[in-house]
């Protein structure tokens, strides 16, 4: 007996080693992601300082925009800040408010430390937000690695239980999205994946379910997201059919959060539930699209972005009647199922300027629950069919989940990695004005950054000097531009092109005004290098963070109908590199104008 015990403390500090390993090395992986964009989260740190500070949901004690008030349908938009809401003469974070709520303990430690998403004038600081975000969401996603860790080590072996939590991880919508900022799903998540743990503890006999922890916990992922609604109802059935005499306790739980949440949208909106919760939301415009997209668009699909699904599939299939909890497999089954069907009635479901298939990171928990009991189930028929197995199909079996795997991991590190998949939001187009950009399978948005986007059917014609702070100049902008400016347009990345048509062929001149990116002691020079059509044109050196014109021969030779202006800029590097501000853009050189003359061409 006493054998067994320390047999057992030795197991358990073994996988709290490898349970602390993983979330050191998820920890890692995220905070050195370098690709972080604010977009729903904005402000929601601010509420959680309100809350902290002042008590308060409503956002009228700080000096955020105050803007004119926009009509959107189902709530009063403030200006185009479309994350904050105008309740009376109220101003809201319109999103959920669970995850401020649940970030409120983080935000008073990270004060002690100076840091605030708001300054002590009370103006929002974007920085900050940022920095906050950046920081909770990778904690988040890491101790999310430890539990999917702990979960299938109640079923499967060691070696096993490391593979899917780190392919749970970094082979999905966590590593690309949920780590990046805080999402609403990077709370929800988290909290599921908890949730997913007691369940399967339950089923395997390990631990007794708690229904007061489990509906408290499912009620705040709904506070978080109101999709979360599908799980609730789905395990809410599923321990009414196998946990009967748990189900007073659960239920009473959950509807005593419930109520509690409905005083709360009462008093603060003078309504049953927020604006955001609403079903009105839900549209179905687009549904057979957006059910298709969901899965096997190039831009959003979740077979796409995360193949080794594929291998989950049909490990299920295959060994299905090994599977040791067919209860539990059917409920997450159901869970993922509702859920894309949900997701197809947003209006928006191609989940606007994210990565990949951002609508369904909700799944995940089930995803990897069910990858855990497929692989338990695979173990399970191996072991029984020992004398008849084929050791050359097993390990073909085997060695196709490893490579879809390492294709699950590849698509989700370029989201985190490469900011030109971020880019690929707005350039050419913007996702949101042309979301037929998603089925383009000649530049998917996990290849950004990796190929050139395909050039454009037309080139448009140069007949006057490219002014780059207009509109005018997005046709002769082919890749590698960021927003136009105020005075100017940076670069955005290691190579920027410029396309121009010419009606008839003849020596002309280039001309151009740029400005350099340079910082005293970090960043001394830009060098850029120039090409036409393929052929080196010029090799700038750039040493004076001044804006100059520079002006070179075009000879005709080099020159074609329909022309390719390049530039190399080896030495791009973001302002959130270089310790300026939260900018990750990587910028090189502001280009004020450009002109291509072939007018009255003089030497200079």
């Amino acid at each position: 007996m006493n054998k067994s015990w320390r047999q057992k403390f030795a197991a358990h500090r073994r996988d709290a080693l490898l349970g602390l390993i993983i979330f050191a090395a998820a920890l890692l992986t995220f905070l050195l992601s370098p690709v972080h964009e604010l977009a729903d989260s904005k402000y929601s740190m601010v509420v959680s300082q309100s809350l902290l500070k002042r008590g308060s949901f409503a956002l009228d004690h700080y000096a955020l925009p105050r803007m004119e008030r926009t009509s959107q349908g189902d709530y009063v938009m403030n200006g185009d800040i479309y994350q904050l809401e105008w309740v009376g003469d109220h101003l809201y974070y319109y999103l959920p408010p669970g995850s401020s709520v649940l970030s409120v303990p983080y935000v008073a430690l990270m004060n002690i430390f100076g840091l605030s998403a708001v300054n002590e004038d009370g103006t929002y600081n974007l920085e900050n937000d940022l920095k906050l975000q950046i920081i909770l969401a990778a904690l988040l996603m890491a101790m999310l690695a430890g539990i999917f860790f702990f979960t299938s080590r109640l079923i499967l072996p060691r070696g096993w239980s490391v593979i899917l939590a780190l392919g749970g991880v970094l082979g999905t919508q966590v590593w690309s999205t949920a780590s990046r900022v805080l999402w609403s799903d990077t709370w929800g998540i988290f909290l599921l994946g908890v949730v997913v743990w007691m369940l399967l503890a339950d089923a395997a006999g390990k631990h007794r379910l708690r229904p007061v922890w489990l509906a408290s916990l499912l009620a705040w992922t709904y506070f978080v997201r109101p999709t979360y609604a599908i799980p609730i109802l789905a395990i809410s059935l599923y321990v009414l059919a196998c946990r009967r005499r748990l189900f007073a306790h659960y239920a009473l739980t959950g509807v005593i959060w419930l109520a509690g949440f409905i005083i709360y949208s009462g008093y603060h909106f003078k309504q049953l539930l927020p604006n955001y919760y609403l079903a009105r939301r839900l549209t179905f415009d687009h549904f057979w699209e957006a059910l298709a997209g969901n899965l096997i668009s190039p831009g959003r699909g979740l077979f796409i972005y995360v193949p080794v699904l594929l291998f989950v599939a049909y490990l299920l299939v295959r060994h299905r009647l090994a599977l040791a909890f067919p209860k539990l497999a059917w409920l997450a089954l159901g869970v993922i199922i509702v859920h894309w069907i949900v997701t197809s009635g947003f209006p928006h479901w191609w989940g606007g300027y994210s990565y990949g298939p951002r609508l369904m990171t909700g799944v995940v928990p089930w995803l990897v629950l069910l990858g855990i009991m497929g692989v338990q189930a695979m173990l399970r028929e191996q072991e029984e069919r020992a004398a008849l197995k084929r050791p050359l199909g097993w390990r073909i079996g085997h060695a196709s989940g490893g490579l879809l795997l390492l294709a699950s991991i590849l698509f989700n590190a370029l989201g985190a990695t490469s900011y030109a998949t971020a880019v690929w939001n707005t350039k050419p187009f913007s996702v949101d004005q042309q979301p037929s950009r998603v089925w383009d399978w000649k530049y998917p948005q996990f290849s950004a950054g990796l190929f050139r986007p395909p050039l454009p059917q037309i080139f448009p014609l140069t007949d006057a000097r490219i002014d780059f702070t207009q509109q005018e100049a997005e046709p002769y902008l082919w890749y590698g531009w960021s927003m136009k400016e105020e005075l100017y347009r940076w670069t955005d990345g290691r190579e920027a092109t410029v396309i121009f048509a010419l009606d008839e062929i003849k020596d002309a001149r280039l001309r151009i005004k740029l400005a350099p990116l340079l910082v005293s002691g970090k960043l001394e020079e830009q060098r850029v290098k120039i090409e036409l059509n393929g052929q080196p044109l010029e090799k700038l050196t750039l040493r004076e963070a001044v804006a100059q014109e520079y002006s070179r021969a075009l000879p005709k030779e080099m020159l074609r109908p329909q022309n390719v202006l390049t530039f190399g800029l080896p030495d791009a590097a973001s302002p959130r590199s270089l310790n300026l501000n939260a900018d990750p853009r990587q910028l090189a050189i502001a280009v004020f104008w450009l002109e291509i003359n072939t007018q009255d061409l003089i030497e200079r």
